[in-house]
């Protein structure tokens, strides 16, 4: 099985992070309007690119890889499964700037095994189709509920960003859970 896992709030508690330079920065009351946009990782407003050009990188670097993480991967990856990180982390976005070099290293630093990473993946469903996914993880409820229109099975992690977001697809709250089911889909 082809599986595309999401990054940021599935491999890494990102937000946490984010979160904590949000309440140290000096515009925090104007930034916590902007939270799960800055969270979600595509700001437009002028003042809130520029707080991400300063503190992605430097999140990035501090996130902490979830628990177990790395166990169900090499698990996974031993069962024949191919493992895609699929992010929006890249070079074409300038606030992502020397992300690709930051997240090669926290992999590799966290024991984290992978296929393939794609980076700059802003539509992530088409890439799932090129890439012949066959089950995504992504804390992004709209994503999950995108690719699942385009037959790709969804999973979404449970995190701060979406807890409270409705949907109808399959939810995890932590990766020994996610490892059950997708041992549930590999043995159906």
């Amino acid at each position: 099985m082809r599986i595309g896992i999401d990054i940021d709030d599935v491999v890494t508690d990102t937000s946490e992070i984010i979160e904590m330079f949000v309440k140290a920065d000096n515009n925090s009351h104007k930034l916590q309007k902007h939270i799960k946009t800055i969270m979600k990782g595509n700001p437009s407003e002028p003042e809130v690119v520029s707080f991400c050009k300063r503190i992605y990188l430097e999140a990035f670097r501090k996130a902490k890889a979830k628990d177990n993480v790395s166990e169900v991967i090499k698990k996974l990856l031993d069962k024949g499964n191919e493992i895609f990180f699929i992010t929006a982390r890249g070079e074409n976005l300038d606030y992502f700037k020397d992300s690709e070099k930051v997240t090669k290293e926290f992999l590799k630093q966290n024991n984290i095994k992978y296929t393939k990473i794609i980076f700059n993946a802003i539509d992530k469903t088409q890439l799932c189709l090129d890439n012949h996914i066959d089950l995504i993880i992504d804390d992004s409820v709209e994503q999950c509920e995108d690719t699942r229109k385009a037959g790709i099975r969804s999973i979404v992690f449970t995190s701060k960003v979406n807890r409270d977001t409705p949907t109808t697809i399959e939810r995890v709250s932590n990766w020994l859970e996610l490892e059950e089911k997708i041992m549930e889909l590999t043995m159906a």
